[in-house]
């Protein structure tokens, strides 16, 4: 469209339904937004006193969503074709609405502070606080979901101005998916957005290299209050998007935790009964984030589901994955894709997640091509380096 604005279409016409993204390049990763609570700033917008322009949102029949998420803030707007017209005139309103709602500013703030007292006991945010605090500095942005907020900014012109400045901000991206055509598309973009503004400096995130393990103990207790139960979170670093051991990666662990007959769920499950539920996770993307082995039981189990994990990742570690296993998990993850690719809006999703992270056009699915290439012996040998106990660290949600 311009200098600091791209835009691009996913054309379907086999339903009436269209699907407008609105993206912006800072999210809660930016310290820009962490110093100007561009959270509030940009998810308020809609709400003004009168609350006349969600009345109408609502009342237009279209779907209108304000979402700030690590790396991008983003309008996504959903509606039936003879509908998007009505909805960008809403969207167009919104980004000039200067009139934020006093009562739900201050209802916010005090929320705020309510939920941040909440996560004492909140079992997901205690582990992943602990492990962030394991990996990451002080000042990396990748902690600062899990460590206590400011208080929500209640100045509605300051909120506006914000909000102005995340709009303008260069690197924007007006997303268009289903029952568009081109000039359609054109049309609609161009009457969308204010002009650009000049970037200053220091607006994007900037990460700090890994703490190093060094002296660390191997393990951690959390103690949490009113706990029944014990919850294990055995977490390292993970393997960055574009890191040439993604593909190896890939396929160990969908064999160690990514089905439900995978070598832990197996192991803990099906053979032991220790627990209803066992699973890996990668909260990474083109940065390295948290990777963690994830499973609880009654407290009494405690030191029995800690042994079998231990000893399941041992023998992952130590004898690799068969032949049989790694075709299993070529075919599923080659497979999946299929699923991601059954409407234009998901197209559409792939195409922003591959840009905002500075990957080419289809640098997902080449990851998983390659993983169907990557031979037997080097998933192993990634197994054995990757897969080390002295690189983890088990965090456990214990009963206080």
């Amino acid at each position: 469209m311009d200098a600091a604005t791209d835009a691009v279409l996913f054309e379907d016409h086999r339903a009436p339904l269209v699907t407008v993204v609105v993206e912006l390049p800072l999210g809660s990763w930016s310290p820009f937004m962490a110093r100007r609570d561009g959270d509030t700033a940009f998810t308020f917008q809609d709400r003004d006193p009168a609350r006349s322009i969600r009345t109408r949102v609502d009342a237009s029949g279209v779907t209108i969503d304000l979402d700030v998420d690590r790396r991008f803030s983003v309008i996504r707007l959903t509606a039936l074709s003879d509908r998007v017209e009505q909805g960008l005139s809403l969207v167009r309103e919104m980004l000039a609405n200067r009139d934020y709602d006093a009562h739900e500013l201050s209802r916010h703030r005090r929320e705020r502070k309510i939920l941040w007292r909440q996560t004492d006991t909140d079992v997901g945010f205690q582990l992943s606080q602990a492990a962030a605090r394991e990996l990451f500095a002080e000042d990396d942005p990748r902690r600062r979901a899990w460590e206590k907020p400011p208080d929500a900014e209640t100045d509605g012109r300051a909120l506006a101005a914000t909000r102005d400045e995340i709009v303008r901000m260069p690197g924007r991206l007006i997303g268009f998916a289903g029952d568009v055509t081109p000039a359609q598309a054109k049309a609609w973009a161009a009457q969308l957005l204010p002009p650009a503004a000049t970037a200053p400096a220091g607006v994007a995130p900037a990460f700090a290299p890994l703490r190093e393990k060094g002296d660390s103990p191997p393990f951690r207790d959390i103690p949490i209050r009113k706990l029944t139960q014990v919850y294990l979170a055995y977490v390292r670093d993970s393997v960055p998007w574009d890191d040439p051991r993604r593909p190896a990666f890939l396929v160990a662990d969908h064999v160690l935790g990514g089905h439900f007959y995978s070598r832990l769920t197996v192991a803990l499950r099906h053979e032991g009964g220790e627990t209803y539920g066992v699973a890996t996770r990668d909260d990474g993307d083109a940065e390295a984030g948290i990777y963690r082995v994830s499973t609880f039981t009654r407290v009494d189990n405690a030191a029995r589901i800690e042994a079998k994990l231990r000893e399941t990742l041992a023998i992952f570690r130590e004898g690799g994955i068969t032949e049989e296993e790694r075709a299993a998990a070529v075919s599923a993850l080659s497979g999946a894709r299929a699923f991601s690719r059954q409407a234009p809006a998901q197209l559409l999703a792939r195409y922003r997640l591959e840009r905002r992270n500075g990957l080419p056009e289809g640098a997902l699915d080449r990851t998983i091509d390659r993983a169907a290439e990557v031979r037997l012996d080097e998933i192993n040998a990634f197994i054995r380096e990757f897969y080390d106990p002295a690189a983890f660290t088990m965090l456990r949600a214990v009963p206080r």
